[in-house]
């Protein structure tokens, strides 16, 4: 053996110590935010109802109260009331909702779902909690009978319950967050309404925060903030014309680093394209600064969603994948599920980056994207 390394060993074989402080024991480490604080749940205070109408109605701004570390914010909506008998929309009863947006104190904009339909999809495959399905929830229910219906929705803002990274600070009942949403027309949400008498919707929201820690508790140190404080996510959509044929389609949506890319390929009509009709980018190429990283044929990528999400029920049921919606995640390499990642997969860019879709595409029509992107405020990357 060297002996550089002789004069370092003692003879059981350890490191001797050098220093004054060899003895000392060693400093104990905080103790992790999730574990030095508690959950916690309330209403919010907000409960609005309007009768649906033939138009639009703003449901208005309302500030989110001020608590502890805010996680996410929840819709709980209801509709009673109505009488005839109804057709909904294929994107309902999702779509009863739009223009959901929710802002930091200053006015900006965090998350912006165009539609309610939209959200259901973040919720659906965003990779939140690990009982995805909005449809599969105990209490969901639609009744074509007076067009009632009943569903969940949760606004994202902490992106891992695990770690709570993403939960932002909302202490200042001065400078609350802002919700604010509109109430669709009943053309929107059904195809054919109740004849007789337009339901009444009621929305109410409840707050999931998590608690402020202590400093201390059982003798040891606490992390009193997430990790990586002020870091946000984002959700936005932008949508793309399609011709029927080969479409290069650049992604603009990028400067932060991305964790969900969802497609959603409507024909002419807005319908969503379904699976079957095999019209999206066949195979569909993803070209990241011109480099293509992935050229996937349809049967893959539904099988790879399927794999990933557990989803292998009948398309637009309970469990099932979603017609026209293909899911491109950067956040499923923890267990192989998305969700509750160790953020190694999320994908860097600039506002420079090139990203872009490629394929050939059966039908005219619109693409919309879904962008769930997120500017880190620290090192939230694991060893």
């Amino acid at each position: 053996m060297p002996n550089a390394l002789m004069s370092g060993t003692t003879s059981g074989g350890t490191a001797a110590g050098t220093g004054s402080n060899s003895g000392a024991p060693a400093p104990i480490a905080a103790k992790s935010f999730v574990r030095s604080s508690l959950e916690h749940r309330e209403p919010s205070g907000i409960d609005k109802s309007l009768q649906i109408s033939s138009s639009d109605q703003d449901l208005g701004a309302f500030p989110i109260p001020a608590y502890g570390f805010l996680r996410h914010v929840y819709l709980l909506v209801t509709v009673a009331g109505g009488a005839g008998a109804s057709t909904f929309s294929a994107d309902a009863p999702w779509n009863l909702l739009k223009n959901i947006v929710i802002q930091e104190p200053n006015g900006a904009t965090i998350s912006q779902f165009n539609s309610g339909y939209d959200l259901y999809l973040a919720n659906k495959y965003g990779g939140y909690k690990g009982f995805n399905d909005p449809k599969a929830k105990p209490d969901f229910a639609t009744v074509t009978s007076g067009g009632g219906m009943t569903f969940m929705l949760r606004i994202p803002l902490e992106l891992s319950n695990r770690t709570a990274l993403g939960s932002l600070p909302n202490q200042n009942a001065a400078a609350a967050f802002q919700l604010r949403a509109t109430l669709s027309a009943a053309s929107t949400v059904y195809s054919s309404a109740p004849a007789t008498t337009l339901p009444t919707v009621r929305v109410r929201v409840i707050t999931e925060a998590w608690d402020q820690p202590a400093l201390s508790s059982d003798g040891s140190a606490n992390a009193t903030t997430p990790p990586a404080l002020n870091t946000t996510q984002y959700w936005s959509k932008q949508i793309y014309p399609v011709v029927a044929g080969t479409n290069m389609i650049r992604l603009t949506r990028v400067g932060n680093y991305l964790r969900n890319l969802g497609f959603v390929y409507r024909d002419a009509t807005g319908a969503r394209v379904s699976f079957a009709s095999n019209s999206f980018a066949a195979p569909a190429q993803i070209f990241f600064d011109t480099r293509p990283i992935d050229t996937i044929e349809q049967i893959i990528w539904r099988s790879t969603m399927a794999e990933r999400y557990g989803y292998s029920g009948t398309y637009d049921a309970v469990n099932g994948l979603d017609n026209g919606v293909w899911w491109y995640d950067f956040c499923h390499e923890f267990d192989g599920r998305v969700g509750s990642e160790l953020n190694d997969q999320w994908l860097p860019t600039l506002a420079s980056t090139r990203l872009e879709l490629q394929g050939n595409f059966g039908v005219a029509g619109t693409l919309e994207v879904l962008t769930n992107d997120v500017s880190v405020a620290g090192n939230v990357f694991q060893a």
